[in-house]
């Protein structure tokens, strides 16, 4: 097992984990919430240091990201565990679900695990020809142990780093990890700590560590809205959002609404809840975009649902409103960008990386 990347010891051989913004008091031979940190003598482990569920190839606009080397296709990495239990959870078995739970309690009876070397993993992912790791699925913080290992060993092998977070991360973890990570994909459930808790998360200070990330660590955010009917659909809490977003990330921040399928869900109450529809993502688009944010996008789910397929991934310059990327699904066709990522017609910065 991993030594903890930041915890405090305390009385009684009791820690305190600094890893996420819950900060579990962990006693003796017990561990935190997200089940993947153990207390073993008064020193803080992580259980699931190099337990891969694998190496997927995604394109990088299913993360999503839209403004960050569009077209390119990510190697992308997961663990199990998390620190919070949403309801709506796409990928429960990995994250709290009950074939999660069921390992991460083998590793805590101390069942054996090869674990895959932070070394061994870069050398694999040079051998595809790919110059990106992405870490996602379940959520990154929570292994930032191994993360960070990782992300040091990409860097230097000259690969771009991509976070896919719930943004749960501390300061702490953020001035371990923040120097390593080129760009991160954080999940904004709702703008307040009642709309988290509805949905089995937490509020913490998400905010203002996406804040903290972006001025101090100049990572490169995109945000998501999972939109749910009736439990983060408040006009009033999603124009605290994005006029937030606004002030403190900037207008071209990209904001990424999701439709939200009820067969997806996890939680049999949030199975009862409809799809989003259309006119509610396209409402929400537009408070969005008159806070005065500059791209946002409607992202389409897998399936048909009731309004059909919709969706708004376009990346339109918000200057002269000519059409600077064009996305079928997950293939964008660079129609009006030039090799610094402005608008090839009137010159507009577009807040892209390529």
């Amino acid at each position: 097992m991993k030594e903890a990347l930041v915890y405090e010891k305390l009385k009684n051989k009791s820690v305190r984990c600094q890893v996420c913004q819950r900060r579990c008091l962990i006693t003796d031979d017990k561990t935190g919430f997200c089940l993947s940190k153990v207390n073993k003598g008064g020193k803080l482990f992580s259980l699931t240091y190099g337990l891969l569920q694998g190496i997927q190839l995604d394109p990088i606009e299913k993360k999503p990201f839209y403004h960050f080397h569009p077209g390119a296709f990510v190697p992308s990495i997961g663990s199990f565990g998390c620190n919070f239990h949403c309801k709506q959870c796409l990928n429960w078995h990995c994250s709290w679900g009950k074939p999660a739970e069921v390992l991460l309690h083998k590793l805590l009876a101390s069942e054996p695990i090869e674990p895959v070397a932070p070394e061994s993993l870069i050398v694999d992912i040079k051998k595809s020809e790919h110059k990106a790791i992405a870490f996602t699925y379940n959520e990154p913080v929570i292994w930032s142990e191994y993360v960070l290992d990782v992300a040091k060993l990409a860097k230097k092998a000259g690969f771009f780093t991509l976070f896919v977070t719930n943004g749960s991360w501390t300061k702490e973890t953020l001035d371990k990890v923040g120097p390593y990570i080129d760009v991160a994909n954080i999940d904004f459930k709702g703008f307040s700590a009642k709309t988290y808790a509805s949905q089995g998360a937490f509020f913490g200070e998400i905010p203002e560590m996406a804040k903290y990330a972006k001025e101090k660590y100049n990572i490169f955010l995109e945000i998501t809205t999972l939109l749910i009917p009736g439990i983060n659909d408040s006009e009033k809490e999603l124009k605290t959002m994005a006029k937030w977003i606004v002030k403190n990330l900037g207008p071209k921040t990209p904001w990424h609404l999701s439709r939200f399928d009820p067969e997806l869900a996890i939680d049999k109450e949030f199975q009862k809840i409809p799809a989003t529809p259309v006119a509610l993502l396209k409402k929400a688009a537009q408070i969005g975009k008159n806070s005065g944010l500059e791209f946002v996008y409607i992202w389409a789910p897998g399936r048909d649902l009731p309004g059909g397929l919709y969706s708004e991934g376009n990346t339109i310059c918000p200057k002269c409103k000519s059409l600077a990327i064009k996305r079928d699904g997950w293939r964008p066709e660079l129609a009006g960008v030039d090799n610094k990522g402005r608008c090839l017609k009137c010159g507009e910065d577009l807040n892209l990386k390529l």
